[in-house]
């Protein structure tokens, strides 16, 4: 992932970068605590632990910011905001029970939004990669096929219910989890879900037969 540059001698940027944290160089001492006591030590200005959460959950972030935008660069983007958001909103933490996670997640989904909200420009990851020669190369590009079309179809689905799904399935949250996260009820989330699912069906049905019939009339 790039390297965000993070330095700054207002207090609105943790010095070091980001990129650094993913590195591997986070505190050995600071690495048992849980979430919960190292945003304590956030808030008090300690930028060890803010190295060390980073390290712990920028993958995490990043993984949910890919599936949400369907594009590498932008996922690496709102990941690094999303943090630089942990640290400068870091007095709005308040450990009543919540998880950091959960907030880091709808920090993530925030980011996302406002990433869609911006002009659009050349999304250079929809470039399709060399042929892969290997002896396996026809599996492979079959795999790499219906990974695609799923990436399409869930792509094409409303925010809220891309949203869902990537917090229910992919993060392997509970329904009551995603529902803080989201703000809505579970009620709502469960509803997400079934409307997705049937979506995702309906387009990816569509999908293939548009495959098939491009292969019949080749």
């Amino acid at each position: 992932m790039r390297a965000a540059a993070c330095s700054a001698e207002d207090g609105t940027r943790p010095s070091g970068t980001l990129h650094n944290s993913m590195s591997g160089r986070s505190v050995s001492g600071l690495a048992a605590e849980t979430d919960e006591v190292l945003m304590a030590r956030i808030r008090a200005g300690d930028q060890a632990a803010y190295r060390t959460l980073v390290h712990r959950h920028l993958k995490r972030a990043y993984a949910l910011a890919r599936r949400m935008s369907g594009s590498d660069a932008e996922a690496e983007d709102i990941a690094q905001d999303a943090f630089l958001q942990v640290w400068q909103r870091r007095d709005h933490w308040t450990d009543e029970g919540a998880k950091f996670t959960t907030w880091l997640y709808r920090v993530v989904l925030n980011r996302c939004i406002d990433h869609k909200r911006r002009p659009a420009g050349e999304d250079l990851d929809s470039v399709p990669e060399p042929p892969d020669h290997a002896p396996d190369a026809v599996t492979h590009i079959q795999r790499r096929q219906v990974a695609a079309r799923l990436r399409d179809a869930q792509d094409r689905l409303p925010q809220q219910q891309r949203a869902a799904l990537a917090l229910y399935y992919n993060e392997g949250l509970s329904g009551a989890e995603v529902a803080t996260i989201m703000q809505i009820s579970v009620t709502a989330v469960e509803s997400l879900l079934k409307r997705a699912r049937q979506q995702l069906r309906t387009l990816l049905r569509a999908s293939a037969q548009a495959a098939r019939d491009s292969f019949e009339d080749g």
